[in-house]
């Protein structure tokens, strides 16, 4: 026994922890107490060998709760030994507490994330304790990841589900007042969670998930956000210059009788909102936010046939679906980042993501946009690449090599 043989079976117990924690926060949990936990009992007793492991047991010491007051602790027994007289050993080596045992390997953070997240799905009751546990047992890297919004994030992901489970029952549903790339950034993770759904990774983005009206007033009611990319020709309201304007589809489709588009060349429609906040500056462009397929709204403005259209979603199947469709309406749309050289560039980052149902191809592609996507569907389980994690000095040479 070793310091370092302490370490590595310590955060190898990790596991075991976890699944007792999920199972105590769902109110599942076979054992009633986990610590303290043991590491090492010594059955050996140094007792032949003490000179040997003399070393050993100074480091094990000398790290110990029992000299330092805090990490694994020590149970001591006095023994007698051929060669040493009485000595000694150190008998079993254990984590008194919880508190003890994640500051020794380092998981404190990870842990109360999870202990929070899972608490407010508890909270919200929106799927049976049996079912949560399993879920959570499986989704552990979401429930330690470190969030900004922190439980916030946790109450939106349940307000999601329930607004799918109350939909699918009445057909109805309450809209939701979030932005639609929360659910489509989050999707996967959200239908993992509804009740009574096929929760694989093969479904398809449903247009309940966005609330949009498709009825006649649809048009006066969805709301398009754009922003001017370049300095030469910023937005304009009389003499304002904001940063990003929101107009209904209506009003939208008279866009281009203003005069700030004279010096656009280039109308880049852009998946994620963050990514549409931040994309770095570029003469003659015009930004627009369009989450999935919320992009096929804009075929009521046909004056965006006068510009160069290019789509920019992330690197996985529905976004080639996305691109497909829209070009039903603007065949001459291009894509941006979605070719072969960008997914090989970016692959061994990718993460799991969704598939097309039932194993669909797009229709609409171009001969390298459909080598990307036979690729990403070769590749089965790391198939997805959020734009998020593109450079954005990357996204804007990609950009200006479209504009040749």
């Amino acid at each position: 026994m070793t310091l370092d043989e302490i370490k590595k079976k310590s955060t190898m117990m990790f596991s075991d922890y976890l699944n007792h924690a999920i199972e105590e926060i769902c109110s599942v949990s076979k054992d009633d107490d986990f610590f303290p936990m043991p590491v090492f009992t010594n059955t050996s007793r140094f007792s032949d060998t003490l000179k040997e492991h003399a070393q050993d047991m100074v480091d094990i010491f000398v790290q110990s709760k029992n000299k330092t007051g805090r990490g694994f602790s020590l149970d001591m027994e006095s023994v007698n030994t051929r060669s040493s007289g009485r000595k000694s050993i150190i008998k079993q080596v254990y984590f008194a507490s919880e508190g003890d045992y994640l500051d020794f390997i380092n998981v404190r953070p990870k842990v109360e994330n999870l202990k929070s997240a899972l608490t407010v799905l508890v909270q919200e009751n929106i799927v049976a304790s049996g079912q949560l546990c399993e879920w959570a047992k499986k989704h552990v890297r979401d429930l330690t990841q470190d969030r900004a919004e922190g439980p916030k994030f946790w109450h939106n992901i349940a307000l999601c589900v329930r607004h799918i489970s109350e939909s699918d029952s009445d057909g109805q549903g309450a809209a939701l007042n979030f932005p639609p790339d929360f659910i489509d950034s989050n999707r996967t993770l959200i239908r993992s969670l509804c009740p009574e759904k096929d929760v694989s990774v093969s479904e398809e983005p449903s247009p309940d998930l966005y609330a949009v009206d498709s009825g006649r007033n649809a048009s006066r009611t969805f709301l398009i956000r754009f922003r001017s990319l370049s300095k030469e020709s910023p937005l304009k309201l009389g003499r304002l210059s904001p940063e990003e304007i929101a107009l209904t589809l209506d009003d939208f489709t008279h866009l281009n009788q203003t005069t700030f588009l004279r010096e656009i060349d280039i109308i880049l429609i852009v998946k994620s909102e963050s990514v549409f906040k931040t994309f770095p500056c570029t003469e003659h462009v015009l930004c627009i936010f369009g989450p999935d397929y919320a992009v096929n709204t804009l075929k009521l403005c046909d004056w965006l046939n006068r510009f160069k259209i290019v789509y920019f979603g992330d690197i996985d199947e529905h976004s080639f679906d996305v691109i497909s469709t829209f070009r039903n309406t603007f065949p001459d749309a291009k894509s941006l980042c979605l070719d072969l050289e960008t997914w090989k560039k970016f692959r061994p980052k990718a993460e799991s993501g969704g598939r097309l149902k039932n194993d669909s191809v797009p229709r609409n592609l171009s001969d390298g946009e459909m080598q990307t996507f036979q690729s990403l569907r070769m590749a089965k389980v790391k198939n997805h690449f959020s734009q998020d994690k593109i450079p954005p000095e990357y996204m804007k040479e990609m950009l200006e090599l479209l504009r040749k």
